[in-house]
């Protein structure tokens, strides 16, 4: 019982001393200032970095609905366990859902469309939630000015109107006072302004504007109609899996009367963000991943802390020994230390605070637009309590480990020490680890600069990466067609639609070709340079056997128009162009490019070969007679059928299509002077046109591939920090152990000098280890950055590695670079030697010996 009780009372004098042991810590923070600096900095990098993680993270696994009781808000859908997927098609459902569905309320429904927004002749898409009324007593919110949808605005037969949101108004509308009662173009179907939302309204995804979802067309067949999203919200005092219970019991029942349509059929009430997005168990665990990244990496910096904080604890030898032996216990010691590195820890935390809450402001939204799209409302990227509170346990772990691990070295054996009087002398020493700290920290300065130079290297790839023609010249634009009118007055079935997209397109072609300084006008489904659709080939004729090369059997393909090559100026090579013949469903025709004769035939002749796609990777149902065999016609240049990022040349094959027989569609339009000057005029071209035409993307050809650089030039940013994080943390670690070592070998620094020893060989004595440390971690880096550049050079994962691969990866040029890299860091340790050398020189035997 005594000693248990001894440790509580030392663990209590521990925690009473704290607040006096933070005051110290402050005081080390300006008695050190260096190690301040550079530690304070890596530890704050390294907490930013876990704070913008996190916050993500939780973003799309706990997401918050900024609405009230919002955790009560659920989707209602039907789960195909035939399919393994969502059964959207629920309209007939909706209705039985809402008459039977006693623990939920205002139950309502919408359907997402992308529509044309007409505003003085300039038409852009906007997306619009066709909605029931009681979405807005579901997400309630006081409009900016009018009213929100009625009941009434559900009737069949009421004129039609629009909600705006705020930035919709502002933007569109130029924040006009008087829009109420305004009329506005929706596609085909005019609709007053009865309201506009507050900034910030997104209900129920991320729209601009919401229509009524008119009754008349709720009265569906089962699995018939267009897809909907179903919503409610759970009454109080019932719970998710009560309201489950009753929804399963609908579901039996559904399962039953409708066996054709229901058997398969299960349905369920979720969490409403889920209609956002649906996490997979291995989805979850890949977003968790991510924090666990974080982690690793606070650890490995504050590992290198740690050997800072070290140094100087065991430089603090004396004083801490002393210490004990006026009665202070191991454990108050200890606590004292991880005070200290708290200290550091919680101003780190601070910067990075700041730093964190800055890099989701600026980059946070644009990165994961540029990668998902557009966030749907409840995405909030500011610092959130719970983030916050992940942090401050961030920073209490890198106290541990930063404050924790030297304690408990540094205060080993104090009795022993302390009987045999080596306080000052040499108890503490640098052990193995320490060693290891330092050559990984070595490893990682040598591989980050690699990493940036890889990065920008492909930053120049791609902005070099060729189109094939003066890609500048030309403006493109996505196109595609409302299924139907918003209000759902008509709806159209594909055919039709295809035919009306078909006839708009070619009419496009025509007004746009009319207008002064264009120089020509084609279509086609993938840009130059944007990914295209990659497809497994089989040849009519195999190459020989003893062929040392073996063929390319993957092709990216581009679904064309006629006057494509026309239009780009690209020279035919062999063969001949497409012509208005080969649009017809028997002509199986293709033209291929250079890069799929040079990797495809291997040089052979193309004309009159033939080609056909080969069965699906999963097995594939069609028969050999029901996959036709294409005749290459004609060869071109490459015309950035890749993509900047793929390594190596694309093989392009060219299929010729009427356009807009497929959607999205892009138009290509070759413009005397600044393409970006004709963009309005595209608009309004295209509404009068068909005023259901969306116009989307539009954008300079050559402009295709600058949100894939400015992702990369994000992710060179972030490198560059760390390298310079590595480069500081390896400089002070170095200077650290060297400085102890000095301040450990005074004595026998100066009885050598004494005994006529050359500065030279004491030079190379304080020089030899960490030079060795240098040495090996270049090596190892190398090693690293080696075997990295194996798999970028185009290794794949499951075949061995061949000789071939190391002579892509090590060529001259790298070698050269890493040498050069090792001469650096060779400086680099050099200059942290400075300081501790001249100590050294500058002993005085008698002052060494005085001091022992």
């Amino acid at each position: 019982m005594i000693p248990v009780r001894a440790k509580i009372n030392q663990l209590r004098a521990s925690v009473g001393g704290m607040p006096l042991d933070m005051k110290v810590g402050f005081r080390m923070l300006v008695k050190y200032p260096g190690l301040a600096l550079v530690a304070g900095l890596a530890m704050a990098f390294a907490i930013c970095v876990g704070a913008v993680t996190f916050e993500v993270v939780m973003q799309f696994v706990h997401p918050t609905l900024p609405l009230p009781d919002g955790d009560r808000i659920v989707q209602i859908r039907n789960w195909d366990v035939a399919a393994g997927q969502v059964e959207p098609r629920a309209l007939y459902d909706f209705g039985v859902w809402r008459d039977g569905m006693t623990s939920l309320t205002e139950i309502g429904a919408y359907r997402d469309i992308s529509s044309n927004l007409i505003t003085d002749g300039d038409a852009r898409p906007v997306q619009v939630a066709e909605i029931t009324a009681s979405a807005f007593r579901v997400a309630p919110a006081a409009p900016l000015m009018g009213r929100v949808l009625s009941s009434e605005d559900d009737r069949a037969g009421a004129p039609p109107v629009v909600v705006i949101g705020y930035d919709l108004w502002k933007t569109r509308f130029a924040s006009d006072p008087r829009v109420i009662g305004r009329s506005v173009q929706l596609g085909e179907t005019f609709a007053t302004v009865v309201g506009v939302m507050p900034d910030g309204y997104g209900f129920p995804v991320a729209h601009q504007a919401w229509i009524p979802l008119h009754s008349n067309v709720l009265h569906q067949l089962p699995l018939d109609g267009p897809a909907v999203t179903v919503f409610g919200r759970l009454k109080p005092g019932v719970s998710l899996e009560a309201a489950q219970v009753q929804l399963s019991e609908l579901g039996r029942r559904a399962a039953s009367e409708l066996r054709r349509t229901h058997e398969h059929l299960r349905p369920q009430v979720v969490s409403y963000t889920r209609s956002y997005w649906d996490p997979s168990p291995e989805s979850m665990a890949l977003m968790f991943s991510f924090n666990v990244f974080a982690i690793m990496l606070l650890t490995l910096i504050c590992s290198n802390v740690a050997l800072l904080l070290f140094a100087r604890a065991a430089a603090r030898e004396g004083e801490l020994v002393v210490r004990s032996a006026l009665g202070a216990s191991r454990t108050r010691i200890i606590a004292q230390l991880f005070a200290e590195a708290l200290v550091l820890g919680g101003v780190a935390a601070v910067v990075g605070l700041v730093a964190a809450h800055t890099v989701l402001q600026l980059w946070g939204r644009r990165f994961l637009e540029e990668n998902l799209g557009t966030l749907p409302f409840w995405f909030d990227l500011r610092l959130s309590p719970a983030t916050v509170l992940y942090t401050a346990g961030l920073t209490l772990l890198a106290a541990a480990i930063a404050g924790v691990l030297p304690a408990l070295k540094v205060t080993r054996g104090f009795a022993s020490r302390l009987r045999q009087g080596t306080a000052g002398g040499g108890g503490v020493q640098f052990g193995g680890l320490w060693t290891v700290v330092i050559v990984v920290q070595v490893a990682f300065t040598v591989a980050f600069p690699a990493l940036a130079l890889f990065e920008q290297r492909e930053s120049v790839r791609m902005r070099a990466f060729p189109a094939g023609f003066a890609a500048d010249e030309y403006l493109s634009a996505q196109l595609e067609i409302d299924a139907s009118s918003v209000t759902n007055t008509k709806t159209q079935s594909d055919a039709e639609l295809q035919a009306r997209f078909e006839r708009a397109a070619e009419m496009l072609r025509q007004r746009v070709i009319s207008q002064p300084g264009i120089r020509g006008v084609t279509f086609v489904d993938r840009l130059p340079r944007d990914g295209h659709h990659e497809r497994n080939i089989e040849l009519d004729q195999l190459p020989s056997p003893d062929s040392a090369i073996m063929p390319l059997r993957e092709v990216s393909t581009a679904a064309i128009d006629p006057s494509y090559f026309d239009v780009l100026e690209t020279p035919i090579l062999a063969g001949r162009r497409f012509n208005a013949t080969d649009l017809s469903p028997d002509a199986h025709v293709v033209i291929v490019d250079r890069s799929f004769v040079d990797q495809v035939l291997l040089g052979r002749n193309a004309i009159g070969r033939r080609v056909r796609f080969a069965k699906d990777q999963r097995g594939g149902s069609l028969s050999d007679d029901a996959r036709p065999w294409y005749e290459i016609v004609g060869v071109v240049n490459e015309l950035g059928m890749g993509t900047p990022t793929q390594r190596g040349r694309a093989a392009g094959m060219y299929l010729p299509a009427v356009p807009g027989s497929t959607q999205p569609l892009n138009i290509v339009v070759h413009v005397q002077g600044d393409p970006m000057s004709f963009a309005p005029r595209l608009r309004e071209v295209a509404t009068s046109v068909d005023p259901g035409v969306r116009v989307s993307r539009v954008q300079r050809v050559d402009q295709v591939t600058d949100s894939m650089l400015w992702i990369l030039g994000l992710w060179f940013r972030v490198t560059l920090v760390l390298t310079g994080i590595a480069l500081l943390l390896a400089l002070a670690g170095i200077y650290a152990v060297l400085s102890f070592a000095v301040a450990r070998r005074t004595r026998e620094i100066g009885v050598r000098v004494a005994l006529g020893a050359s500065p030279r060989s004491v030079v190379t004595a304080i020089f030899r280890r960490p030079l060795t440390q240098v040495s090996v971690g270049v090596v190892v880096g190398g090693v690293m950055v080696g075997l990295v550049s194996v798999f970028v050079s185009g290794h794949k994962p499951d075949a061995p590695i061949s000789e071939a691969h190391f002579a892509a990866a090590v060529t001259p040029e790298r070698v050269v670079l890493l040498i050069g890299y090792a001469a650096f860091m060779y400086c680099v340790c050099l200059l942290a030697c400075i300081v501790p050398t001249r100590r050294a020189l500058s002993v005085e035997p008698t002052e060494a010996l005085r001091s022992e």
